[in-house]
């Protein structure tokens, strides 16, 4: 666990992520000059002071999943400390070690901030890791705990709420008699978290399940906003599905005019609900950011077989057909610009087309929207890609590509977002591997679902979907990972309030290097709970004013010394031999396919490294160094993580790759190297059989990051790449 931090000022922009022009939410911006602000590394992880012999009391940020054998913090601290701006929640967590079975916990509200909400919950476990928050209002009693005792608690800071520090008490009765009182204090930062949500999300899940007995489809709804996240059924009990507003029999005029449901009770009509959830009108003034009016028919049927009376035929659609639903998408997007919402809603055509066929499909469905109804915006899950766009049957683009992190192929989308003024979305699946973020799985540390907008921002992606949004209100409750997410989403407002707005895609802005700290990658993003809380804290204070300029973390780096590393790739059992390697001079570790270890201070992250018959070693005869004909790569040709501890700091880094012996004319090699591409997607050839490519890198948090291999934009499949080796030596 690192505890020890700094938050470095920014004047100006590291590396290139300012090399197409600048400007956040403030002036002044010159050459790079960092200066060190020193952050109290027992900030956020420390044991309370008021813990007693038979209950020792401890604190880590909520992002950090408290897991059974933890070693309690050193370092003490006075309390609770918590931070939010206005309109937000904000989670804390509070660790109890000792006799808590049947220990009274109740919280007294803040005498200074009327209308302060606090919750009180305990973690439910799965298998050793935090599941969901079992409530317990503002008091009750702990009659069971999980793997680990921990009380969680949110808070939530009015609109009106006065800035600065405000104080609470939380009281431990214990079931022996006595209590222990532990001060919280509540810092306001001031400025007012938005209303309207600004990373968007499509969660697909059941609205009612989330109903609590006795409730109403309002407490579902109120439920998802307050964690921003959005239910690919915004308007449920009803809908825009052509089965109710169009192809429906109770309709007056059916397949002729557009029918809202006008004589339905309020709380069943499309015509009232679609203006209280996606406007707010009479709900709370914003509504959700983007709704879903409807989808494809399952992942091969785009569309229903027959339509109005007509047969579809192929998918492609029958003349007669084709005309019947342009006639329902027209009405359609007329009513919803009448309405004020065709810019928050979207129709939801297609899910992973699979092949060239698919593809086709997918333009020609663009096109026949596009044609019939030109302002209704359109959805695909799949990464924006030529094929469809570029379809020779006529240019063709979707207004939301949601494209699986895997597969997304950054330059392309860029390209589109930029020239075309389309959005981009991400969409993860249960089986991603480490190093990709994965919140879905329960054995993942919180990161992974924090770190979800910030490494949006980098590649400018607006939203974020997942296909059973349910996992993370497991049996109705509240998730720790709905909680997370929360605590990303409001991230994210805090990244677009510094930024003055959201960035234009293709442009870059200041606060990039900012995020570039702790995400430059959807591979390569910092773990650390204790250092996004520190970043976060003096993002803050930029927006209010307390601080001149952007913030750029920076992690401990252990105190290691800036030396020279020199690392060869090769089965360190096999060839080369030689103990030591020294080749021309230079001294080399030899590196396998060894998983990261802190003990170490290097290895993989990657989906197959443990396995021997994927993660393998090469070398070849004939000319070249040894460090040359030797080599690892992934059989499978997927990507890989690969990290060393240096000391923070810039470094010359030069990598090694490809094959001596031979040529992969069809399997193009990729080495990124914090951030930066050395190698981008780029075959070796008879003439070209090696790569030797070097770049000036800044390495801010103790990790030199490596990315390798990877799914190919030349071939759109994964290819090969051979690592030989690694220089990195420190710039001055």
């Amino acid at each position: 666990m690192r505890q020890s931090l700094w938050v470095l000022v920014l004047v100006g922009c590291l590396a290139a992520a300012c090399d197409d022009g600048g400007g956040g939410a403030r002036d002044g911006h010159g050459d790079p000059d960092v200066s060190p602000i020193p952050v109290d590394a027992t900030a956020y992880t420390y044991r309370l002071q008021q813990s007693s012999d038979a209950l020792l009391l401890w604190t880590t940020p909520a992002t950090r999943k408290v897991r059974l054998g933890m070693v309690p913090p050193e370092a003490a601290g006075d309390g609770l400390r918590v931070s939010a701006a206005r309109n937000e929640y904000e989670a804390a967590q509070l660790v109890l070690q000792g006799a808590v079975e049947g220990l009274g916990v109740e919280v007294a509200p803040f005498a200074t901030l009327p209308g302060a909400a606090i919750d009180l919950a305990v973690l439910t476990y799965d298998d050793g890791w935090p599941l969901a928050l079992a409530p317990l209002g503002v008091e009750g009693v702990v009659r069971a705990w999980g793997a680990v005792p921990v009380l969680w608690l949110t808070f939530y800071v009015p609109e009106g709420a006065p800035a600065g520090l405000h104080h609470t008490t939380l009281t431990l009765h214990r079931s022996g008699g006595g209590t222990l009182a532990v001060p919280i204090q509540l810092e306001v930062y001031d400025f007012t978290l938005p209303r309207e949500v600004a990373f968007h999300s499509q969660l697909n899940l059941s609205v009612q399940r989330l109903i609590p007995a006795e409730g109403r489809a309002d407490d579902a709804k109120e439920l998802l906003y307050a964690h921003r996240l959005t239910p690919a059924s915004v308007t449920w009990p009803s809908g825009f599905n052509p089965s109710i507003t169009w192809d429906n029999p109770v309709a007056p005029a059916r397949c002729a005019a557009f029918h809202d449901e006008p004589s339905d009770s309020p709380a069943y009509s499309i015509r009232h609900l679609a203006r209280r959830y996606i406007l707010g009108e009479g709900w709370n003034g914003a509504g959700f950011p983007d709704a879903m009016l409807f989808q494809f028919v399952d992942n091969a049927t785009p569309r229903p077989a027959t339509f109005c009376g007509e047969a579809r035929g192929d998918h492609y659609g029958s003349a007669a057909y084709n005309a019947a639903w342009g006639r329902f998408l027209g009405a359609l997007a007329t009513y919803l610009g009448d309405a004020g919402m065709l810019e928050r809603t979207y129709y939801y055509v297609q899910n992973e087309p699979q092949n060239a066929e698919d593809h086709r499909l997918a333009a020609h469905l663009c096109r026949l929207t596009r044609a019939a109804a030109p302002g209704l915006r359109i959805a695909i899950s799949e990464e924006p890609k030529p094929e469809i766009a570029e379809d020779p049957g006529g240019a063709c683009g979707y207004d939301i590509w949601i494209a699986h992190v895997r597969a997304f192929e950054e330059d392309y989308a860029l390209r589109r977002q930029r020239d075309h003024g389309e959005s981009l979305w991400f969409y993860t699946l249960d089986h991603d591997p480490m190093p990709y973020f994965n919140p879905a799985l329960v054995a993942r540390d919180g990161m992974d679902a924090r770190i979800i907008p910030w490494v949006s921002w980098r590649y400018r992606a607006r939203g974020w979907a997942y296909y059973d949004g349910a996992r993370f209100f497991p049996d109705g409750r509240v998730g720790v990972v709905a909680a997370l997410l929360r605590e990303g989403f409001e991230d994210y407002e805090y990244l677009v309030l510094a930024n003055g707005g959201l960035p234009a895609a293709g442009v870059a802005v200041a606060l990039d290097t900012t995020v570039a700290s702790v995400a430059s990658s959807l591979t390569s993003w910092n773990h650390d709970p204790d250092a996004m809380m520190a970043l976060r804290h003096e993002l803050a204070r930029y927006i209010t004013g307390a601080r001149p300029e952007l913030p750029v973390l920076v992690s401990d780096d252990g105190g290691l010394a800036r030396v020279p590393l020199y690392l060869n790739f090769q089965d360190p059992g096999g060839a080369p031999t030689d103990d030591p390697l020294v080749v021309d001079g230079l001294s080399y570790q030899k590196v396998g396919w060894a998983a990261y270890s802190d003990a170490t201070g290097q290895g993989w992250f990657g989906e197959r490294i443990d396995n021997p018959s994927i993660a393998l070693y090469g070398f070849d005869s004939g000319a070249g160094s040894v460090i040359e004909r030797s080599y690892v790569y992934d059989d499978y040709g997927r990507d890989n993580l690969f990290e060393v501890r240096v000391a923070n700091g810039r470094y010359a880094v030069t990598v090694g790759a490809g094959r001596v012996a031979r040529a992969y004319p069809n399997d193009p090699h990729f080495v990124r190297v914090e951030g930066v591409r050395l190698i981008d997607d780029e075959a070796t050839s008879d003439a070209m059989r090696t790569f030797t490519r070097s770049a000036e890198v800044e390495v801010m948090d103790g990790r030199l990051s490596v990315e390798v291999g990877g799914r190919s934009a030349t071939t759109g499949d994964y290819a090969y790449t051979f690592l030989q080796y690694l220089h990195v030596i420190p710039v001055d």
